[in-house]
């Protein structure tokens, strides 16, 4: 077997292994995620342009995911601060959200001080931290599926 086909063989498989640490991140509170980035980074510039592009797509799948962490906390900071300052303090808020209908049920949520920045902050960083899991491993099976089944990924079908 050639050398460079033995290569490019290699970077695939390197490929196909980033791929599945991008998806299993989300499990490993990101360290793998690492793994994969690092071993895109190097060998973005792989021997075929397909490959280049699977990687390239990688490190895409990982600033996406870095950048949802870093929403989900700063929301979750904001919604965790904002809810302890209200419950300091002695008055409640003139914009404290009093009764929370669910499903047709009304709950009394006056003692907790619930204000409109509170759950905003929350359900942005709910939000942001559900659509970067799904991301990190709807994205990563797709290359995983794409690049298994020979397809590049600006490639739409098979000609």
């Amino acid at each position: 077997m050639p050398a460079g086909l033995l290569r490019t063989e290699a970077e695939r498989n390197l490929a196909l292994l980033a791929y599945g640490l991008l998806g299993v991140s989300i499990f490993f509170a990101g360290t793998t995620a690492l793994v994969a980035a690092v071993i895109a980074y190097v060998l973005h510039d792989a021997g075929t342009e397909d490959l280049s592009r699977h990687f390239r797509f990688q490190i895409r799948i990982f600033w996406i995911g870095v950048a949802c962490i870093a929403v989900t906390i700063i929301a979750g900071l904001v919604a965790t601060l904002a809810a302890a300052g209200n419950q300091l303090h002695d008055a409640a808020p003139a914009d404290t959200v009093a009764q929370i209908d669910l499903w047709g049920r009304h709950f009394d949520v006056s003692g907790l001080r619930i204000t409109p920045l509170v759950v905003i902050a929350a359900t942005i960083c709910g939000g942001t931290a559900l659509f970067g899991a799904l991301w990190m491993v709807i994205a990563s099976t797709i290359g995983f599926v794409r690049l298994a089944t020979s397809h590049s990924m600006g490639q739409t079908a098979r000609k």
